[in-house]
């Protein structure tokens, strides 16, 4: 009867094991290719119950804001499986980039998967000084201040820039439409007023007429601080 009890106990627990969840993925590295500074990347990934029971999907994060995640459903039976939508937006990277998110679920053995995106954004307008931002530092809350912009036409075609739009009313440039010749350089003033004692980012974006970047986006930044 002993031997029996423990034959019975043994039995149990592997059965146990064997019906557990069991979560896979399909692609844990996605290679998004090229994208133009600005555009949005779209990738999908496939995720799998092969276990004997019941997973349930317990989270989807991302590494970035910039990064953005449709979830699948909330459980899977076995035999199942969902699509992971991802969507990056390329807007103020430059060069390769790497993105990270992660899938939650109750796989005991595998409780976290991990996806690696990666990106190559590249340009067609670029800043002569090679930064994604403009950081204009400390400024006095209702002073206007202004920088010159500098961008070099590294397309290998005519580029003609047709206008711009801002982010806010506070920021504004003086530009005006006007062609840029292949390894030109175009410079332009931007003027912007904070309103606030705070971190401020907004966003001016460049309209032009290429069909590969339609939009080339700048993004200024500075504190805003009391005047003296």
């Amino acid at each position: 009867m002993k031997h029996l009890t423990v034959a019975v106990l043994v039995f149990t627990l592997s059965s146990i094991g064997f019906s557990q969840p069991k979560i896979h993925v399909d692609k844990t590295n996605i290679d998004m290719g090229v994208a133009y500074n600005g555009a949005v990347k779209k990738a999908r990934a496939t995720i799998k119950n092969v276990g004997r029971d019941t997973l349930h999907i317990l989270g989807v994060s991302t590494s970035c804001g910039c990064t953005t995640v449709k979830r699948p459903r909330d459980f899977l039976r076995p035999g199942e499986s969902d699509i992971v939508e991802v969507e990056f937006n390329s807007t103020g990277f430059r060069g390769k980039v790497e993105k990270h998110l992660e899938i939650q679920s109750s796989d005991p053995k595998n409780p976290r998967v991990g996806i690696t995106l990666t990106v190559d954004v590249i340009e067609e307008l670029q800043p002569v000084n090679n930064a994604s931002v403009v950081w204009l530092g400390t400024v006095p809350k209702g002073k206007t201040v202004e920088q010159v912009i500098g961008l070099k036409n590294v397309s290998g075609k005519v580029i003609t820039l047709t206008g711009f739009k801002s982010s806010s009313p506070d920021l504004s440039a003086n530009l005006s439409a006007r062609r840029v010749m292949p390894a030109d350089t175009i410079r332009f003033t931007i003027r912007i007023t904070p309103r606030k004692t705070d971190y401020i980012s907004e966003m001016l974006l460049l309209e032009t007429d290429s069909n590969k970047q339609t939009q080339v986006p700048i993004r200024v930044t500075l504190m805003g601080v009391e005047p003296n």
